[in-house]
């Protein structure tokens, strides 16, 4: 076998097969860029290196968002069995992503942080470290993270749209709109690069902004898997915050409601449209009922907090009230098992007040979530997602007839952001 080359980062890659080489700097870029190819990018590097450990580990990362479990494991052993005759850089990536990739979260971003340490450049860690720190709502860190790994990437569009994320969610939106334009100019085809600035526009409600620039800037995302309808989710928030309400309905029923998705994050957005217009007065009733369905099959996935509040939002948007009760005990039940108490603390008293919500049960929907208000960050999800839960709040004190909560809740509200929901909505 000839020594080490290098793969588009820099970074040595033991095979002597240059094609693969090739197709897994491919496999990368797709999977930097949301592309609908990565993971068979991926395969066909290992397949034409069945040693390029990489390969197979970029696979695993796929298949575990896919939720492909058992060929995540799959996937996973071919890359730890390949690694294990390889250089310590080879090794210490399959490292840090197995560990991901079997569940073992607290270990591998150690793993990371120290590969990263040492590897700066290897982006495929940076990217899905950057990522574990979003859905456990660590934000400073997830900042922190592209404040120190940008000078490592000099015009490199991905890692500027990573941080002009992160600075957004720092409330830095001016900065965060500059830095996801300047992204955008070096690779118009970034998706996150798009997010970051959906997010940024929609935070500093620039909303005729928004729904202006956004639409040109997701045309160039070709080729994008599930995230392309993230992206249109945002166009919708954008709408639903113009007061569009009509617009935004059209949109969740040609993007969403067309062909219901049970991909993780297809189906967060898909229901947090339907409670948001639940929220704004206009009942979805049937339309529930695929999301409900789906919700249904995903009781006992209770893997990801944010997740399984939405699962709860669906079963109670939709009126199965003895799934949401199952779900409900589900979380009860693992609760004393959960070492960060982010299960019975936070996330069993958000589904209930949830379907408090759901019920018509204003007052104890009040009484539920407001004591979460400070904690739900943690449960992950961009400032724009959580917004479902602390609106949900919000509205649970208008429709209790609470005056005074209401009204301190609005005066916030609108300091926040100024939607035009809130901008018109009387006790």
């Amino acid at each position: 076998m000839s020594g080490p080359r290098r793969d588009a980062y820099g970074l040595p890659v033991t095979t002597a097969v240059p094609a693969a080489l090739e197709t897994y700097d491919r496999a990368v870029r797709a999977l930097l860029g949301w592309e609908s190819t990565a993971l068979d990018l991926f395969r066909a590097a290992a397949a034409a290196d069945p040693g390029l450990a990489l390969a197979h580990a970029g696979a695993a990362v796929c298949l575990f968002l896919e939720e492909r479990f058992a060929e995540t494991r799959e996937a996973t052993e071919a890359a730890r069995a390949a690694a294990a005759v390889l250089p310590e850089r080879e090794r210490g990536h399959v490292e840090a992503l197995t560990l991901w990739t079997s569940g073992k979260m607290d270990d591998a971003v150690e793993a990371m942080r120290a590969h990263l340490a040492t590897f700066p450049r290897d982006v495929m860690v940076f990217q899905r470290l950057y990522y574990i720190y979003f859905w456990q709502g660590r934000f400073p860190d997830m900042l922190a993270l592209t404040q120190a790994m940008l000078p490592q990437y000099p015009g490199d569009s991905f890692a500027l749209g990573l941080h002009a994320f992160a600075l957004e969610e720092d409330g830095r939106c001016p900065e965060a709109v500059r830095t996801a334009e300047a992204a955008l100019t070096l690779n118009p085809r970034d998706a996150w690069a798009v997010h970051a600035l959906a997010h940024a526009l929609y935070e500093s409600a620039d909303f005729d902004s928004g729904v202006t620039r956004l639409p040109p800037a997701i045309h160039p995302c070709r080729g994008l898997n599930w995230f392309k309808n993230h992206l249109l989710w945002h166009l919708a928030l954008l709408h639903f915050a113009r007061g569009e309400y009509a617009r935004v309905a059209t949109l969740s029923r040609t993007v969403f409601e067309r062909t219901p998705s049970a991909i993780a994050g297809d189906l967060h957005d898909s229901i947090s449209l339907l409670w948001r217009l639940e929220l704004a007065g206009r009942p979805m009733a049937e339309r529930w009922q695929p999301f409900t369905a789906i919700a249904r099959e995903r009781i006992n996935r209770l893997g990801l907090h944010f997740h399984v509040a939405h699962v709860t939002m669906a079963l109670a948007g939709g009126g199965d009230w003895a799934s949401a009760d199952k779900h409900l005990a589900l979380v009860r039940e693992r609760a004393p098992k959960d070492r960060t108490g982010l299960m019975g603390d936070v996330l069993a008293p958000l589904l209930e007040g949830l379907q408090a919500f759901a019920a018509r049960d204003y007052a104890r929907a009040v009484a539920r979530l407001e004591p979460l208000r400070p904690r739900i960050v943690e449960l992950g999800g961009s400032r724009a997602q959580r917004d479902v839960f602390h609106d949900t709040l919000f509205e649970a004190a208008f429709r209790a007839g609470d005056a005074e909560r209401a009204g301190r809740f609005l005066v916030e509200r609108l300091a926040r952001r100024p939607d035009h929901f809130w901008r018109t909505r009387a006790a």
